[in-house]
């Protein structure tokens, strides 16, 4: 906690080094999902390349996953025991919500997946591909204004 009061409290807690692990982390699992989803796991005519590469981005999106949920608790509770006091309410804070909501059940429809029963897999693949394209989208509209500021050359920027 030591180090999260020489942050700049208006970042959250969040360091630059902490978003953009988390954002490569994130990218990561969307085009390996996007990879595992976008086709069904047949043959093809010229053989199984398909079928190959699928298996690949379904090893890299399960091992992502899991490194994601290092990297977010590492920076995660951080963030929330600094902005818990702060919360009034506004809608950045209950995009907050819906972020942790919509992730928390995304990494259960995943873990689902993983371990669950066959007989659940389509419906859990389809909340789990649905989650998983909403979440990031929701997590950018909470933090807008920061990358907003980084990018705009403001003075604002992330500091480590």
């Amino acid at each position: 906690m030591a180090k999260l009061k020489r942050r700049r409290s208006d970042h959250g807690g969040w360091s630059g080094r902490g978003a953009i692990w988390l954002g490569v982390l994130v990218a990561t699992l969307l085009v390996t999902g996007v990879a595992i989803h976008g086709r069904e796991p047949v043959m093809d005519a010229d053989g199984s390349a398909w079928l190959h590469w699928q298996r690949v981005a379904t090893v890299v999106h399960g091992v992502f996953a899991w490194v994601f949920c290092v990297v977010a608790e590492r920076w995660m509770w951080p963030h929330v025991a600094l902005v818990w006091s702060r919360r009034n309410g506004n809608w950045i804070w209950e995009l907050c919500l819906a972020a942790a909501i919509v992730g928390g059940v995304a990494a259960l429809t995943g873990l689902g997946l993983l371990y669950g029963a066959a007989d659940w897999r389509d419906a859990l693949s389809s909340v789990h591909w649905w989650l998983g394209l909403a979440w990031p989208i929701t997590v950018l509209w909470h933090v807008w204004k920061w990358i907003a500021a980084a990018f705009s050359g403001s003075g604002k920027r992330w500091q480590d």
